[in-house]
């Protein structure tokens, strides 16, 4: 449906998808897609509500958390990626939250039944979790109070990122290896099989300056 609407053409109301991505990008208009609607279900498009998301989920969620980190670590840090010495209980604990192998088992669950939408929707509580660890642990007051437990808390924050990214890739591929690149991952290292507990972020490694991967859509109609 469109708008509430059954799709049909005496109604006028064909969504034309070749004009969707020209206008908002393909990666964007197949994650509404996959979040929006159920796999091999019916679902509804609104252009108010694929803005929302967009705007909402990858601008503000994923993007800004993203953002923020990365100009900080440029700040703060030389612009390479930062120590993870000053690590404490509470870098542990969200670490192990968004662990390996929790992703790993949920991910392949999820796809074996073919619930892309749910899968997304639990990537996107993680980034959830990710934002409220970063807002809780305030990284621009540690670094005059702290600055150790700073770099710590740029690193894990950036470690999470790297998994989400990796996890996100399948449904927008383009938006995430953009993601990585601003964390200098390696191409050869962005497969699910580098979400093991061997493979993280090298400290120390440059960082290429922080660009804006999902800008805000400002609806023109």
């Amino acid at each position: 449906t469109n708008e509430g609407r059954k799709i049909s053409k005496s109604l006028g109301n064909v969504i034309d998808p070749f004009e969707l991505v020209e206008e908002f990008g393909l990666d964007a208009v197949r994650y509404f897609l996959m979040r929006e609607v159920p796999f091999g279900n019916d679902g509804d498009f609104s252009r108010k509500a694929f803005i929302h998301r967009c705007n909402s989920d990858l601008a503000n969620d994923f993007g800004n958390l993203c953002q923020r980190a990365l100009a900080m670590v440029h700040k703060n840090c030389g612009g390479k990626i930062p120590s993870r010495e000053g690590q404490t209980e509470q870098e542990k604990e969200i670490l192990s939250i968004i662990s390996p192998f929790n992703l790993l088992k949920t991910t392949r669950e999820a796809i074996k039944d073919q619930a892309i939408r749910l899968y997304m929707s639990w990537v996107w509580a993680h980034i959830g979790e990710a934002n409220e660890y970063f807002s809780d642990t305030q990284p621009w007051v540690l670094k005059k109070e702290d600055p150790k437990r700073m770099e710590a808390v740029l690193f894990t924050t950036m470690e999470i990122i790297r998994r989400l990214a990796i996890l996100t890739q399948p449904v927008m591929p383009d938006a995430m290896n953009k993601m990585l690149d601003l964390l200098s991952v390696p191409e050869e290292q962005r497969t699910f099989a580098h979400l093991g507990d061997d493979v993280a972020l090298e400290p120390g490694t440059k960082l290429p300056d922080p660009v804006a991967i999902f800008p805000r859509i400002q609806d023109t109609e």
